[in-house]
């Protein structure tokens, strides 16, 4: 009988992110378990949190995973003008290159909402709008245990979820679905390994 971890026929890669970074000493821990299992991810990053921790973030950056804007105080986009929300990302642009010289492509609304002018405006200045295949709120728990169950029962191929590493239980979440996922013939991918642009739902 053909095990999942045997079938090489289905192309199976699955996206973690991270949101609000860089928060250490969380970010540190996070970044330790993702190396333990030889993985990488995308961090979408806060410029107000990068500007007072960017030594967290140029060790995101050296450790080899992507980097994306978050926006600098994390508003909603569709309850903002969009002068403000581009203030918001450029802001944020420039403390990332001025931190970790480069300008990054990645954008992640907060709590993934925008209006198609948002949509259209970012991406006419040549961004990739990451969002998420399906919602796993790990901040609301109740345990690693609901969460776990929550990303797994919807894992599919080329799926990306979004997680956070200040909640409480990350770690425990990750060594629950890295392995599980692993056995299920998925491979870990950060976005920029996926050839998708545009609004970026699936890898």
């Amino acid at each position: 009988m053909t095990t999942k971890q045997n079938d090489f026929n289905i192309k199976k890669d699955f996206f973690l992110s991270f949101d609000g970074s860089p928060n250490p000493p969380a970010t540190d821990r996070l970044l330790n378990c993702l190396a333990s299992y030889g993985i990488q991810a995308t961090f979408f990053m806060e410029g107000r949190r990068l500007e007072k921790e960017a030594d967290c973030a140029r060790r995101v950056q050296a450790a080899g995973h992507d980097i994306g804007n978050h926006s600098y105080n994390h508003p909603e986009f569709d309850k903002i003008s969009i002068q403000e929300c581009i203030r918001e990302v450029e802001l944020t642009q420039a403390i990332i290159h001025k931190e970790l010289s480069f300008f990054p492509t990645l954008l992640r609304p907060p709590a993934g909402l925008l209006t198609k002018e948002v949509e259209e405006t970012f991406l006419a200045r040549g961004f990739d709008i990451v969002l998420w295949s399906y919602s796993v709120r790990d901040w609301e728990g109740p345990d690693a245990k609901s969460v776990c169950q929550r990303i797994l029962s919807q894992a599919v191929p080329g799926a990306i979820i979004a997680l956070h590493d200040r909640t409480e239980w990350l770690i425990e979440i990750l060594d629950i679905i890295v392995p599980q996922l692993k056995w299920d013939g998925f491979q870990f991918r950060k976005i920029s390994d996926s050839e998708k642009k545009g609004v970026i739902r699936f890898g």
